[in-house]
């Protein structure tokens, strides 16, 4: 006797999550290996960097915020990029208690590299896409950010699911 079909309860195959997932393990993959192989750098250092590369003077708490990252994995990455030699600290004379973070002259080297990398993978990704479609995918990705922001970093976090 037939075994009954099962309703599929996550259908990878519609799921965004997956499909992001397997996204970034493709496209991020490469970027990750020429950072990991010739830099030293783990994929969440790079992470850490590029927001230190793009919004510098910056603290830790907020690249934290923005890349929604742990204090652990945030700790650890800044150690790594401190130990390469890759980031300076400053303390804020506006307030002592905050540490200012920029990159060293070797670590904006380091960016100044990589970042163009990162821009040219998304542009043959997106390759495919008319500007109308590029334009669109960017802005539900970030309404799917900031909804992501309101469930899992305020108040709702413990109802998100």
């Amino acid at each position: 006797m037939p075994t009954p079909q099962r309703a599929k309860a996550l259908q990878l195959e519609r799921s965004l999550l997956y499909h992001c997932a397997g996204i970034i393990n493709r496209v991020g993959g490469s970027v990750h290996a020429l950072c990991r192989e010739r830099y030293g750098m783990s994929p969440a250092a790079w992470r850490v960097m590029a927001h230190v590369g793009e919004l510098q003077p910056i603290t830790a708490k907020e690249i934290g915020q923005r890349a929604a990252m742990d204090s652990v994995n945030l700790s650890r990455a800044l150690g790594q990029l401190d130990g390469l030699g890759f980031v300076q600290r400053h303390i804020d004379t506006a307030d002592r208690r905050r540490i200012i973070l920029q990159l060293s002259p070797a670590g904006q080297a380091v960016y100044d590299t990589v970042a163009p990398l990162t821009v040219k993978a998304e542009q043959t990704l997106l390759a495919e896409l008319n500007a109308q479609e590029r334009a669109t995918l960017r802005e539900l990705t970030r309404r799917v950010w900031e909804r992501s922001r309101q469930l899992f970093d305020g108040a709702e976090s413990d109802t998100a699911y």
